[in-house]
Order: C-alpha cells, then sequence, then structure tokens
C-alpha cells in the first residue's frame, strides 16, 4: 500500500532561521565602522575558543574578555553566544533563501553551501572542532527538509508517494550533510563543485526513479 501525504495547501516553508528575518533580536542595525569592527572581534574571539574547547563550555564571558569588549557591548549586537554563532551563517542563509525564492529544488543549492564551506574555512573547522556544527547542521536540516517536503508534493500533485515524503528527505539532507562532514574532516581534498556533483550523482537518479519525477 502507497503512503499518502494529508491533503493539505501546499505552501512555501518559513526561513527565518537560517536568513534570520523573522527571528526576535537585540541586536544593534547600526552598519558603522564601530559596529561592525566589534562584530569582527566577537567573531574571532568565538572562532578562537572552539579550537581550544567545546563550544558547550564556552561562556558569554569567555567571548567578550577574548574579544577585550564590555558585556553591554555584547549585547547590544547579539542576544546569546548562539546569537553570535548562528549570525555567521547570514550569507549562507542568504543564498538559500534565494535559491529557494527561485522556486529551485534544494538538490540545487548544494553547491552554494559548499563554496561557502571553503571560502569560511577556518569557521567551519572551529565549527567542528568545538563540537558547535551541530546547532549549524540541526537549523539546516530541518530547512531543507522543509522545502524538499514541499517541493516533492508540488511535483507529486495528486499522486501518492510510494515511501513516505518525511523518510525520503531525511535521507537526502542525511547524505548532504554527511558528506559535508566529511569534506571538512579531511581538509576539503576536492572542490566544492566536485563535492556538488558527488551529491547529485549519488541522490538524484534514485529520487527521480522512486518517485517518478524530474529535476531541472
Amino acid at each position: 500500500m502507497k503512503y499518502k501525504e494529508p491533503t493539505q495547501p501546499t505552501k512555501r516553508a518559513n526561513y527565518a532561521l537560517l536568513n534570520r528575518k523573522g527571528k526576535l533580536s537585540m541586536k544593534s542595525n547600526k552598519n558603522d565602522r564601530r559596529s561592525q569592527r566589534t562584530r569582527q572581534l566577537l567573531t574571532n574571539a568565538l572562532v578562537e575558543l572552539m579550537l581550544e574547547k567545546s563550544y558547550e563550555s564556552i561562556t558569554v564571558q569567555d567571548i567578550i574578555d577574548r574579544a577585550n569588549v564590555g558585556r553591554s557591548t555584547f549585547y547590544a549586537h547579539y542576544l546569546d553566544k548562539e546569537d553570535l554563532l548562528t549570525s555567521q551563517f547570514e550569507e549562507a542563509g542568504r543564498h538559500l533563501g534565494e535559491e529557494f525564492s527561485d522556486g529551485d529544488s534544494a538538490l540545487f543549492l548544494t553547491l552554494r553551501v559548499f563554496q561557502h564551506t571553503r571560502e569560511n574555512y577556518r569557521l567551519y573547522k572551529a565549527l567542528v572542532w568545538g563540537r558547535g556544527i551541530e546547532i549549524v547542521f540541526k537549523a539546516l536540516e530541518a530547512h531543507l527538509n522543509a522545502h524538499l517536503e514541499a517541493e516533492f508534493k508540488q511535483k507529486l500533485g495528486e499522486r501518492p508517494s510510494p515511501i513516505p515524503l518525511p523518510v525520503v528527505t531525511h535521507y537526502i539532507t542525511g547524505a548532504f550533510l554527511t558528506l559535508l562532514k566529511w569534506w571538512l574532516d579531511n581538509n576539503m581534498p576536492v572542490t566544492p563543485e566536485d563535492m556538488d556533483r558527488y551529491f547529485r550523482q549519488l541522490t538524484i537518479p534514485s529520487v527521480e526513479g522512486l518517485l517518478d519525477i524530474k529535476f531541472k
């Protein structure tokens, strides 16, 4: 018996966590040089600390001591250390939002993520070393799953899926994040373009065959 999704209107998921447009934050909107310099100091401090110890053990006090800024300055820019951490992925989130708004499948935005990872290699290595990567991966996985499920529902129309769609989406995002972590752990032995191609070759044919759909 084939699995059929409950009937409901197809709609695009809200990607506020990654693009942060919908997140309530006390972070200042100032873009002056002083604010940018402060943000950079705090970011550098967090990265340095994550290369020394686990993310969980790092406190806001550790960060402001390393950055040599006051506590009130920190809270004028960020809610907490997680706000500081996730703010580093605004660019990736913006790219994700652009891809989603274009109506393309999440299977085709992976190159942007690989490129962002290479461009911010030190940050990502610090995340892996300091075990802060789980926070980023958890947010990314949730948004990829939401988009994929909406995309598959749209492509399937009234046709039932032979496998529950959440199973399919978690399989895809799990494969992607596993490859991304392998790439980081092995010091990026191939290019982002190669990784994107490998991921597509491993996932797209099986999904197209299983669901009888086609991607661009």
